[in-house]
């Protein structure tokens, strides 16, 4: 069976300066799959090259055999693929339900609706009448999942969903993607925080300046304390901590 996304000799990055030097990397379906590695070595740019919102020099983008290289970003959200960016990026201004109608507007069929999102994240539900710029990060977080969500993607792309939030709802956070991956959405996760990124994935691949340096499981990765060090020291110029 052929992965569900396949990215083959990627090259992408802003303004003619690449970023991603050649990757390559492949989902399954109903899997998780973690990305690791320093700040600025460019796991977002691969996250928002999926996206299409990043500029593709060559290689290929394959989501459930259709070609998505350099497609609008309005084309990849309607072949199911959501994107949780960094940072939340709510509508402020907006209540928590009027955030999530816009995303319901614009969301292909599917089985995911707002009683659905509500019933997965109950905070959400009783924060509805509150704009987004009264919601605590953890609640912004569980906004802009149940957001995508309401796209009814197949694939959901999460970059640093723990970023600048409390243990407990990092906890939290990782206890809705595992439910989500029972509910056969694939998942690629962009994380800093280490253990989440390893309770949570099938396989695990680690960045180096714009390359993919290292694929393994979990249990590889906990187990070559001596290459996880090494790897993960390196910074996006090269230079080690």
């Amino acid at each position: 069976m052929s992965p569900l996304l396949e990215v083959t000799g990627l090259r992408a990055g802003y303004a003619q300066s690449v970023v991603l030097q050649g990757i390559d990397a492949a989902i399954d379906e109903g899997s998780v799959l973690s990305i690791l590695g320093r700040n600025g070595v460019g796991k977002s740019t691969l996250v928002m090259s999926l996206m299409g919102l990043v500029q593709t020099y060559s290689g290929t983008i394959r989501f459930a055999g259709e070609d998505l290289t350099g497609a609008r970003t309005d084309l990849v959200a309607k072949a199911g693929i959501a994107l949780v960016p960094q940072g939340r990026r709510v509508f402020s201004p907006l209540t928590v339900e009027e955030n999530l109608r816009i995303a319901v507007r614009r969301g292909r069929p599917g089985a995911w609706n707002l009683d659905r999102v509500y019933q997965l994240l109950p905070r959400l539900h009783e924060r509805r009448r509150n704009r987004g710029n009264q919601l605590s990060g953890g609640e912004q977080q569980m906004l802009a999942i149940g957001r995508a969500l309401l796209t009814n993607p197949r694939l959901l792309l999460l970059d640093e969903p723990s970023d600048g939030l409390s243990p407990m709802v990092v906890q939290q956070v990782g206890e809705v993607i595992r439910t989500l991956r029972g509910d056969g959405i694939t998942v690629l996760l962009v994380e800093q925080n280490v253990r989440l990124a390893l309770d949570l994935a099938d396989h695990v691949t680690v960045m180096v300046k714009g390359e993919i340096a290292w694929r393994t499981t979990p249990d590889g990765f906990r187990a070559d304390r001596d290459r996880v060090r090494s790897l993960m020291s390196v910074a996006a110029d090269g230079s080690t901590s």
